[in-house]
């Protein structure tokens, strides 16, 4: 095994060898997906994709990408989100920058944007969506891009989190179509009346005791605000639920991602002062509930 202080690679080594070395430590760790990460990795150094890579398997490696791959490979060993090593990571059809402190958008919240689009391609133009808690974008410019009808407004309270945002809707081509607005949640709209035809948002859901025993990439490396939901998880799906009465226009939609083992306690904030119907929850890739879209009473 090697010591923190040994290279991790030999002397004359080509980039295949180095891919494989990498793949194996990486096993060794306990690293998810180790044959992903070591490709993904080499293909960032290389700024090149996969066809790319293979063509240069057998290349002997240079000194300089030695060091730059192994300086890579340590952080994952540690640990570190691939998203935060390479700075960007594929969500829905949009390519995203993530830095540290913003939250990796997962594939599971892609089923949220499914659920919300449902409605969203159907309806005419000009619907006034919010995406509460927005982080890199990802919700936001989604909906923006698949639905450029309709008017999208963007919250966070974490001014890192809304710079990284602005940015991804640049790149992404919909900076026209949002508007961001620092603020916790609703807070930026207090004193208007109902404003939005939808709310969307993926707030934190996970109780306070379980971040810990989450996997390091999650626990160590990611921005804890965005995944405590208190005690029971609960605390910020309440808070935007109870919003909606002042928020969202009669015959408006909430949707909203919550945790596998939530459905009950989230069906029964939506039903406590009757002000919703036709509620509906979504599985995840994995097959677990994983969003639900609720319709306030007209």
């Amino acid at each position: 095994m090697n010591k923190p202080s040994d290279p991790l690679f030999s002397v004359s080594v080509s980039i295949g060898e180095m891919l494989a070395e990498a793949a194996r430590l990486f096993d060794a760790a306990g690293v998810d997906a180790p044959l992903l990460a070591a490709d993904l990795l080499m293909m960032h150094l290389l700024d090149t994709g996969r066809a790319g890579l293979v063509l240069r398997k057998g290349d002997i490696a240079t000194a300089s990408l030695k060091q730059g791959y192994e300086d890579l490979v340590r952080r994952r060993l540690d640990r570190e989100p691939i998203a935060y090593i390479v700075g960007e990571t594929g969500f829905w059809d949009l390519d995203l920058e993530v830095v540290p402190g913003v939250l990796v958008p997962r594939p599971d919240t892609e089923t949220l944007v499914e659920a919300a689009l449902e409605v969203l391609c159907q309806a005419d133009g000009g619907l006034r969506i919010v995406d509460l808690g927005t982080g890199s974008g990802a919700i936001a410019l989604s909906l923006a891009k698949a639905c450029p009808q309709h008017v999208v407004f963007a919250t966070d309270r974490s001014a890192t989190a809304l710079d990284v945002a602005r940015g991804n809707a640049r790149k992404n081509n919909v900076a026209d179509r949002v508007t961001f607005v620092q603020g916790v949640w609703f807070d930026p709209f207090v004193g208007d009346s109902p404003v939005f035809d939808v709310v969307v948002s993926n707030p934190p859901y996970i109780p306070t005791a379980d971040i810990d025993l989450l996997e390091p990439e999650v626990a160590v490396f990611e921005p804890r605000l965005a995944l405590d939901g208190d005690a029971d998880g609960l605390r910020d799906l309440s808070l935007i639920i109870s919003g909606c009465r002042r928020h969202l226009k009669p015959g408006g939609w909430v949707f909203l991602e919550m945790g596998w083992d939530q459905r009950e306690a989230v069906r029964s904030l939506l039903e406590v002062d009757g002000l919703f119907e036709s509620i509906l929850f979504f599985d995840d890739y994995a097959g677990n509930n994983r969003a639900v879209r609720a319709r306030r009473k007209a």
